[in-house]
């Protein structure tokens, strides 16, 4: 849990610079210490500029090793995987925090089948580090692919993201904070954030979807602070706050009297 903490700030210099950009709501401070609305509402008219790039890029991404791989862990059990999910969020560090022990969710998840078959169909080795983070980053890619294919067909304007429970990390700042950025990161451009996430990492695409997220960035930064996020990391964050959005939004309540005068 320690990689978590501070997480905001202590982010390595890689690629992509953010501008900060001051909040002025009245909401409570969030765990990133800015002025960020705790409520993460849609905008009300919304574009959807990536179409016409959109058919390219799962057609790329279909293709790559690591999507077959991770198509493969989650196609074990889709109802299994989206329970997981559901009992995790971004701080599942040790698959002991649900019961399990390395050996059986190896088993339960097939990940040496699943190396092996991609392995072979490439006619290549394969290796890669088996943890219950790096599991829930492909279920969680996996699921939203699953369901939203073709784009993000749940986005509706003005509508409302639930509020996030944290069934491992509710006493864990830096868990928190991570997904704060990413949920409000989400809310301010659905679909740019769904663009990035389907890319390729180190595609001419991904730099294109990042320059035009930059602008959703800054605001959800802490105030006066600037930082250089790695795109392997945001993109991360981005597929939670994906999945969060796409299965816990809803349409705003109506305003309250309260609000109303």
């Amino acid at each position: 849990m320690k990689r978590l903490i501070g997480a905001i700030a202590a982010l390595t210099a890689v690629a992509v610079a953010m501008p900060v950009y001051a909040q002025s709501n009245n909401d409570d401070y969030t765990p990133l210490n800015s002025r960020i609305k705790r409520k993460r509402q849609f905008p009300t008219e919304l574009h959807n500029p990536w179409g016409n790039q959109m058919t390219e890029v799962a057609r790329t991404r279909s293709k790559a090793m690591m999507t077959q791989f991770s198509r493969c862990v989650y196609q074990r059990s889709r109802t299994g995987s989206v329970e997981l999910l559901d009992k995790t969020d971004y701080g599942f560090g040790s698959f002991e925090q649900i019961g399990l022990d390395q050996e059986r969710a190896l088993r339960i998840y097939g990940f040496s089948d699943c190396l092996t078959r991609v392995a072979n169909t490439h006619g290549t080795g394969v290796q890669l580090r088996f943890s219950a983070g790096a599991l829930r980053q492909w279920l969680v890619q996996e699921a939203y692919m699953d369901r939203f294919g073709d784009g993000p067909t749940w986005v509706q304007p003005g509508n409302e993201v639930a509020p996030r429970e944290f069934p491992l990390s509710a006493e864990f700042g830096g868990v928190q904070a991570a997904m704060d950025l990413a949920d409000c990161v989400v809310a301010a451009d659905p679909y740019t954030s769904d663009f990035f996430f389907r890319t390729g990492a180190g595609s001419d695409a991904e730099k294109q979807a990042l320059e035009k997220l930059v602008p959703a960035i800054g605001p959800c930064l802490p105030s006066g602070q600037q930082v250089q996020l790695q795109p392997a990391m945001l993109r991360i964050w981005i597929g939670e706050g994906l999945w969060h959005a796409a299965t816990h939004s809803s349409p705003a309540a109506a305003a309250s009297s309260e609000s109303a005068h």
